[in-house]
């Protein structure tokens, strides 16, 4: 498959490049401020350079779109627009804290046409894939969303400013949890490890979500805002967007919750 081989080779570069600064203080150095409006990190920057090399020299006309340079468009009439985030999950990279990984999306113009997912764990080497209408993988063996259905027996990973919006006991919801990669938690809704994904800070960009949103929606999911509504907006890192991810069987009560 065209798209997973690009996406692998830019995964792979990324790991290459990031692995030695994985828990050194030099990868906290500062390299000023990202198109997105947040600081880049020494990794951010080495990550992204090696996933433009990858792309520069694959012959296709790209529209790339990364949180640490915007957008860059290579050749002169981009096939796709590619959407990375060099890596997921900076803060646990540059701790030494093991979950981070790489998420790409393929698509146009808008997170709603979306057609490719590709999330790589570089912790465990774990790669989750999607393509639309053909389902959801991890390690090309398909996955589906949990069937749980009540609050009681569900795990969800909620980040809010409310820290008791989601209270474990006084909704009966079995654990609440937070790892920090928000790419690699919506793989664990696709998988079934998780039930519930909800993210209501407006903090989410579309390079966080879009390949994570795809596998889940292929893996059987629901993925919308926190009104309910279907997530639309242009594949720019500027846009910021709320997210309630879920294996879709209680997805109105958890609405209701946020």
């Amino acid at each position: 498959m065209p798209y997973y081989e690009l996406c692998n080779r830019v995964a792979k570069a990324v790991e290459k490049a990031v692995l030695p600064l994985i828990g050194k203080p030099e990868a906290k150095t500062s390299m000023g401020m990202g198109a997105d409006g947040t600081v880049t990190e020494k990794i951010d920057k080495v990550a992204e350079d090696a996933a433009l090399s990858i792309l520069e020299s694959d012959g296709r006309s790209i529209r790339l779109v990364s949180e640490e340079l915007g957008e860059k468009i290579i050749g002169n009439n981009p096939e796709f627009t590619f959407v990375l985030d060099p890596v997921d999950g900076t803060f646990n990279a540059v701790n030494n804290i093991p979950f981070f990984c790489v998420p790409v999306a393929i698509g146009n113009a808008d997170l709603s046409d979306t057609r490719y997912g590709y999330v790589k764990n570089l912790v465990n080497g774990d790669v989750y894939t999607a393509q639309k209408g053909h389902g959801a993988f991890l390690n090309n063996k398909r996955i589906h969303v949990s069937s749980r259905s009540g609050f009681p027996e569900m795990s969800f990973l909620s980040y809010t400013h409310h820290p008791y919006a989601v209270p474990a006991n006084n909704h009966r919801v079995r654990r609440v949890r937070i790892f920090g990669s928000a790419a690699l938690e919506l793989c664990y809704i696709a998988s079934g490890i998780f039930d519930a994904f909800i993210d209501m800070r407006e903090m989410l960009r579309v390079t966080d979500i879009a390949a994570g949103k795809l596998i889940v929606e292929e893996a059987g999911g629901t993925v919308t805002d926190g009104r309910g509504a279907a997530l639309r907006t242009p594949l720019d890192v500027k846009q910021r967007l709320n997210l309630v991810a879920s294996n879709g069987l209680s997805h109105d009560k958890l609405l209701e919750l946020v």
